[in-house]
């Protein structure tokens, strides 16, 4: 009888392995494409911001490579932020000089790699701003979603002070 109710036990916790599916994976890959980004009428209009991707709930970012195709040649630069603060700067139009033979030559790429290790937090937005520039530039990023880092919470004790009541008694001396 002990066999037929550890077989039990296996199956039921088999089912349940079932019912509950996949595991979330740990590490998933990402990329997001937005083309135009800064594109605009004129320079004396404000630089347009553009949501390139969505970080979810539960989740973070780690940006690993921003490619950035400029064929119509924007100085630049391209500006990476989440909704509280500008995380990275791109150059844009980075000059390599060329020794040729006869003289020095002056080359510039229209399409810039940047890699990185940027954070995004859970719930934050990836927003590309191109300053400088009217005819726009085309923006993919890619990364990798990963387990949200935990926020520890605050601990309290039965019988312990705590916050605000902490906060009244600070001015009392004790008896």
């Amino acid at each position: 009888m002990s066999g037929g109710r550890g077989l039990g036990v296996g199956l039921c916790l088999v089912g349940l392995a079932v019912l509950a599916g996949p595991a979330p994976a740990f590490e998933q890959p990402v990329s997001a494409f937005a083309s135009n980004v800064g594109k605009r009428p004129s320079s004396d209009e404000p630089a347009p911001s553009v949501t390139l991707y969505v970080v979810p709930d539960g989740r973070a970012l780690l940006l690993t490579d921003v490619l950035v195709a400029n064929h119509g040649l924007e100085p630049g630069p391209l500006y990476l932020a989440d909704s509280k603060r500008t995380l990275c700067s791109i150059e844009l139009l980075q000059s390599t000089l060329m020794n040729n033979p006869t003289e020095l030559h002056t080359l510039s790429n229209p399409h810039t790699t940047f890699s990185t290790g940027i954070p995004f937090g859970p719930g934050e937005p990836v927003v590309a701003t191109l300053a400088g520039g009217t005819r726009g530039v085309d923006v993919t990023i890619t990364g990798k979603l990963v387990a949200a880092p935990r926020v520890p919470r605050r601990v309290v004790l039965p019988g312990g002070k705590g916050g605000e009541d902490a906060d009244e008694d600070g001015d009392r001396s004790p008896r």
